[in-house]
């Protein structure tokens, strides 16, 4: 999918404008922990704390049902300049639900925890 190039293109560039263009008006994070305010929120914070910002993506699953659809992925999160992203790296599972709305894919929801937990 190619709205997922766009997030990390659009994560690594610290464009949080261009992220939030990709996120449904009902984003639901890790149950109710964020909202879609919310997740805008915290890309600011980092993006204000980190000069650079890397997105590697790994062991990508994808599975679409007509509009709908669910991403399975490992990414790798590094940043330099601040402490939240650490330099070395931080790995997550993510699970992602999507939606096919007005001609491009919106990101519903997702969940997130480190590897291993």
């Amino acid at each position: 999918m190619a709205a997922i190039d766009r997030l990390e293109a659009a994560g690594e560039a610290r464009d949080v404008d261009g992220f939030m263009d990709h996120v449904g008006d009902d984003f639901a994070g890790n149950g109710t922990e964020l909202d879609q305010k919310g997740l805008e929120r915290y890309l600011r914070l980092l993006a204000m704390r980190h000069q650079a910002i890397g997105v590697t993506r790994a062991a990508t699953q994808v599975e679409i049902s007509g509009d709908r659809a669910v991403v399975k992925m490992q990414l790798l999160l590094t940043g330099g300049a601040g402490g939240l992203l650490p330099e070395s790296g931080k790995l997550l599972d993510t699970e992602s639900t999507w939606r096919f709305v007005d001609g491009d894919w919106q990101l519903a929801g997702a969940r997130w925890k480190p590897v291993g937990h």
